[in-house]
C-alpha cells in the first residue's frame, strides 16, 4: 500500500490515484472513488484490468505504460466507459512517483458534453445557413430573370406608343390647339423616361452575368474610361488626377462601368462657377484594394448617405439633372460582386469622396 504521506490527498477536489508496476490500486482519494463507483474495498489490491478490462488497449494506458518505464509525463483528456454502460471524460495528468505511476484526474464530462452539444448546434446552424443561402441564391436568381423579362418585354410596348403618339401629332396637328399638344409632349416624355428606366433595370438584371474573373489593369482600364467620356470631360473642363492604380482580379465589364459611373457622377453633379477636378486614389489593404474618387461637386448631405445606393432613389429632379437614378444601385451591385463594400464622405457644396473595396481573394470558382 501507498505510504501515509499520500492521506493529504483524501479529500483533496482532484482525483488522485496510485498504481504500482504490477498496476495494482495501491491509493486512491475519496474522488476517485465517487468517480470510478468503486469503493475503496473494491479497488485497493486490485489491477486496473481486474476493474476495467480491455484498458490495456487504451491510448491512456499507452501513456500510463510510458510514465512507468521511462518517467514520461503525460497531460490528455480519456473518454472512460464505466462497468455500468455511463460514460465519462476526465481530464489526466500522468507522473512517476516511487511506488509508480501517480494519476490527478479532473471530471470534465460536463464540459465535453457542453461541447458536443455545441458541435451539435453548430452542424444544424450550419446546415440551416446552407439552405437558407441556397434559397437565397434560388430567389434572387428569379428575380433577376423576372426583372430581365419585364425589362426587357416592356421595351416592345412602350416603342408601340410612342410610335403612335408620334403618328397621331403628325395627322392631327392642325386639328389640335397648343394645349392638346402639350399633353401629347408630356405624355411622349413620360414613355421616354419609362424607356430609360426599364433599360436601367435591364442593365441592372445583367451585372454579374458573365462570371469569368480575368486580371485587370486598371490604369489601362482608366485609360479606356477617360478616352469613352473625353467629349463630356472636354467640354466641361474635368480634371482627372490618379494615382498609379494596381493590376487585380475581376470582373471586367463590370469594373469598367464602375469607374465610368463615378466619374460621370462627379462630372454631372459638379458645381457651376469651378470646373471639376477627380482624383482616384488606391491603398493596398491585408486581402482588399481600397479606392477613393475624390471630386470637387456639389456634395451629399449626410441623411442621404445610404439612400443614393438604393435603386432609383434620386435627390434631384430630372429636369436638373439627367439619368436613370439607378447608377450608383449598379455600382453597390458591382461592388459586392466582388466581395468589397462601398461607402460615401460628403458635405454639402464642398465635394464627394466615393471609397469601395475589391476583395483580393477573387475566383473562377
Amino acid at each position: 500500500m501507498a505510504p501515509n504521506k499520500y492521506k493529504i490527498f483524501d479529500k483533496m477536489i482532484e482525483g488522485v490515484q496510485i498504481v504500482n508496476s504490477n498496476w495494482q490500486y495501491v491509493y486512491v482519494n475519496d474522488t476517485v472513488v465517487e468517480h470510478s463507483k468503486y469503493s475503496r474495498k473494491e479497488l485497493l489490491g486490485y489491477t486496473m484490468m481486474e476493474k476495467y478490462p480491455g484498458i490495456e488497449t487504451t491510448n491512456m494506458f499507452r501513456c500510463l505504460e510510458e510514465c512507468m518505464q521511462h518517467g514520461t509525463s503525460h497531460l490528455l483528456v480519456n473518454e472512460f466507459d464505466f462497468p455500468d454502460g455511463t460514460k465519462g471524460y476526465f481530464e489526466l495528468r500522468v507522473q512517476s512517483v516511487d511506488e509508480g505511476v501517480l494519476i490527478l484526474s479532473i471530471d470534465v464530462t460536463q464540459q465535453k458534453q457542453a461541447e458536443q452539444v455545441l458541435l451539435q448546434n453548430n452542424a444544424m446552424l450550419d446546415e440551416k445557413v446552407k439552405e437558407r443561402t441556397a434559397e437565397l441564391i434560388a430567389k434572387n436568381k428569379e428575380l433577376e430573370q423576372f426583372a430581365y423579362i419585364a425589362s426587357h418585354d416592356l421595351q416592345e410596348p412602350l416603342r408601340t406608343v410612342s410610335n403612335y403618339i408620334q403618328i397621331f401629332k403628325e395627322d392631327y396637328s392642325e386639328k389640335l390647339d397648343v394645349t392638346a399638344m402639350g399633353y401629347l409632349d408630356a405624355v411622349n416624355r413620360a414613355m421616354k423616361r419609362m424607356s430609360t428606366l426599364s433599360r436601367a433595370l435591364l442593365d441592372f438584371s445583367r451585372l454579374g452575368r458573365n462570371k469569368e474573373i480575368v486580371t485587370i489593369d486598371c490604369n489601362q482600364l482608366l485609360t479606356d474610361v477617360l478616352a469613352d467620356l473625353e467629349n463630356v470631360v472636354q467640354k466641361t473642363g474635368t480634371v482627372v488626377t490618379n494615382k498609379t492604380l494596381p493590376a487585380l482580379t475581376g470582373y471586367e465589364t463590370e469594373l469598367r462601368q464602375l469607374f465610368q459611373n463615378l466619374i460621370s457622377n462627379a462630372i454631372k453633379f459638379r458645381n457651376s462657377d469651378i470646373p471639376p477636378q477627380i482624383h482616384i486614389d488606391v491603398s493596398e489593404k491585408e486581402t482588399t484594394w481600397e479606392f477613393r474618387i475624390i471630386d470637387n461637386g456639389i456634395g451629399i448631405e449626410p441623411q442621404y448617405f445610404e439612400r443614393i445606393f438604393q435603386i432609383f432613389q434620386r435627390l434631384h429632379t430630372t429636369d436638373k439633372y439627367e439619368g436613370s437614378g439607378i447608377g450608383l444601385a449598379n455600382c453597390k451591385k458591382i461592388v459586392e460582386l466582388h466581395k468589397g463594400n462601398i461607402t460615401l464622405e460628403s458635405e454639402l457644396h464642398k465635394g464627394s469622396t466615393f471609397i469601395f473595396t475589391i476583395s483580393k481573394q477573387l475566383s473562377n470558382e
